[in-house]
């Protein structure tokens, strides 16, 4: 080797190795944790979903393996390696097509992936310079591939992949000790959000369990989030998975005209159901359209609620996501509000981390930022607004009525239930069927006290429902409470004589009421 070559060669590795000990300019404002972090792709293999029939449309046998295939991009904290190379800007606008971290796709393909997100780009801001763009995909970010994992327990944060727009968020978070999951069925088109959610939950609760046992993850601190539509089966998942212990959407359009009535008609759509911290993110301009927002305010009034509006004015959609925020920090086509763009992502992904921080790890420094408005460095207070929402204490499902009367005594438990179940009308302990069935199990165990408890408090939710005041009586008389069977006996005769014509079940109950009231 000549001089010449052995010098160039000596100064392309000096600056490589430069490049990779200084930190790149897209996370100098962002608060970078103390983690290295590392990446990978892989994909795993759900045997109870079969995803194809066994015939497809021309009746040629579909052969092969047709089990659902989830492919997973994985950020978590890594053991420092200063010999590993960092992941390219660049890379992360084609990874989602890969299906393990090394897998090969031609060049044409990774060509035309980089056009396509220059192209969006261009759209949304303005055409870049040849010189910033090749800057921008060759920017070095956080995550190194398939570096060695560090083996502490670290929260899990489960969400639906959004090719390149969250990546950085995903890095800041895993180097704050996070593993963050993005989990994606390569090739796959959904045509409502209720069949989003029928497909892409189950994937992520097979990932999530995946996840604990392979990886070095809490199941005890377990949150979701997504951005923009991604941000919609996140709420799903939450409202049915009780190990998702927080939310977080970042400008979803969750309570917007159109998106709401699509998201919100399917029957997994529950926000009564939804008991776990939430954080919503939003600009101020959209969210002059959020006619259903009292869905938030009131109907997940079960839930600690956030709302983080940012006040920019003409906030794009995507400066909540990486191409945004880049758009400002490396391409620099973003004009005279570059800088409260900037900012404006910046606040959101510092708000993101410290509510994760206080909800998943109890940090008692996120508390107090999620308490009161901070005061942020070099940032006006007039970019962002934060709102909280008390949670309201939510009714006793039926199993957990049974098990409070059981632990605790029947006056305890309608105690909870007379002060809470007004919170909630949809509670099945409005069901007088429920109730019911409740009721007879207490009977047939000779627990009259209970069985009478039960009972009572149906007939109170249901004044006019002879059938239950039956009940009632039936349990008075078991327990030798004749003056009680009585007077209920009586009951259900006034309500049945208001009747003209009774019905089977209801000449019964006159019969039987009769009876009791010879006794």
């Amino acid at each position: 080797m000549n001089i010449k070559n052995f010098l160039l060669l000596t100064a392309c590795f000096f600056y490589a190795q430069i490049g990779y000990s200084q930190s790149s300019p897209i996370y100098e404002n962002l608060p970078v944790g103390k983690y290295p972090v590392g990446f990978k792709i892989f994909t795993i293999t759900d045997d109870s979903r079969v995803t194809l029939p066994e015939y497809n449309y021309l009746g040629k046998k579909n052969e092969g393996d047709r089990s659902r295939k989830i492919t997973i991009h994985l950020w978590y904290p890594a053991k420092a390696n200063p010999n590993t190379r960092k992941m390219t800007y660049g890379e992360y606008c084609y990874n989602h097509l890969l299906k393990t971290t090394n897998e090969k796709i031609s060049e044409e393909t990774i060509i035309n992936q980089l056009r396509s997100t220059r192209g969006s780009i261009r759209n949304w801001f303005g055409e870049p310079t040849d010189e910033s763009w090749k800057k921008l995909i060759d920017s070095k970010m956080l995550a190194e591939p398939d570096a060695q994992a560090d083996q502490s327990k670290f929260s899990l944060l489960i969400g639906d992949l959004r090719p390149l727009s969250t990546t950085v968020t995903n890095e800041l978070l895993a180097s704050n000790g996070y593993v963050v999951a993005m989990v994606t069925s390569i090739g796959e088109n959904y045509s409502s959000p209720a069949e989003i959610s029928l497909k892409i939950v189950p994937d992520m609760q097979m990932s999530i369990s995946h996840l604990i046992k392979n990886q070095s993850v809490d199941k005890e601190r377990i949150g979701t989030f997504g951005f923009s539509g991604s941000g919609f089966v996140q709420v799903h998942l939450a409202m049915f998975d009780n190990r998702i212990k927080a939310l977080a959407d970042i400008e979803s359009g969750l309570y917007m005209e159109g998106l709401y009535q699509a998201f919100s008609a399917s029957d997994y759509y529950n926000p009564t159901s939804l008991r776990i911290p939430f954080l919503h993110i939003f600009s101020r301009d959209l969210s002059k359209s959020e006619k259903y927002f009292s869905d938030f305010e009131n109907k997940t009034k079960f839930s600690e609620r956030y709302r983080l509006i940012l006040n920019q004015p003409k906030l794009h959609h995507w400066d909540f996501a990486a191409e945004g925020y880049t758009s400002c920090i490396v391409l620099k086509n973003r004009g005279a509000e570059q800088s409260n763009i900037q900012q404006s992502f910046e606040i959101a992904n510092t708000y993101l981390l410290n509510f994760f921080n206080d909800k998943l790890k109890s940090d008692p420094n996120a508390k107090v930022f999620l308490a009161n408005k901070p005061a942020l460095a070099q940032v006006e207070t007039s970019l962002w607004d934060i709102r909280s929402l008390n949670a309201v204490k939510p009714p006793p499902n039926i199993n957990e009525f049974e098990n409070i009367i059981r632990k605790k005594g029947i006056e305890e438990a309608l105690a909870i239930v007379n002060t809470t179940l007004k919170n909630d009308s949809s509670s099945n302990l409005n069901q007088g069927r429920v109730l019911n069935s409740l009721g007879y199990s207490f009977l047939n165990e000779k627990k009259y006290k209970e069985a009478i408890g039960v009972f009572k408090l149906n007939t109170e939710l249901h004044p006019d429902a002879a059938s239950w005041i039956n009940s009632l009586s039936e349990a008075y008389e078991n327990s030798g409470d004749k003056e009680n069977m009585k007077k209920t006996s009586q009951q259900v005769l006034d309500l049945l004589a208001r009747k003209t014509t009774l019905t089977n079940a209801e000449k019964s109950l006159k019969e039987t009421a009769e009876r009791r009231i010879k006794i």
